[in-house]
């Protein structure tokens, strides 16, 4: 059960800080990039940690978050590297992906931990 509540708040930390870079008027703060990188390891390693639960409950689910959170680590680390150069129909798809992890997330486990 720790692994899970690991795996949420990382996210939760991770959603807050993709929310914010997106929405500040200034340059991607060192801090900011430093907290989403810590987000991804502890997120990965907890990810790996949960994969027998949720390829239980649906292994093609599974891969599917996979995937999806290993692009939005890569997605993210671009657009921190790149500023605010980027359109705002990009600065949604970030968002959205952010948001369709956590949702993903919750749906392999089963509505767990709430």
């Amino acid at each position: 059960m720790i692994w899970l509540w690991m795996h949420l708040v990382t996210w939760i930390v991770l959603l807050i800080v993709v929310f914010s870079v997106v929405f500040s008027k200034k340059d991607v703060s060192v801090a900011a990039k430093m907290i989403a990188r810590i987000c991804y390891v502890v997120a990965l390693v907890s990810g790996i940690m949960l994969l027998g639960y949720a390829w239980e409950a649906s292994p093609v689910l599974a891969v599917v978050k996979i995937l999806l959170a290993i692009g939005l680590i890569g997605f993210c680390e671009i657009y921190f590297s790149q500023g605010h150069n980027w359109r705002s129909r990009t600065k949604a798809l970030l968002l959205v992906t952010t948001i369709l992890v956590g949702l993903l997330g919750f749906i392999l486990a089963g509505g767990r931990p709430f």
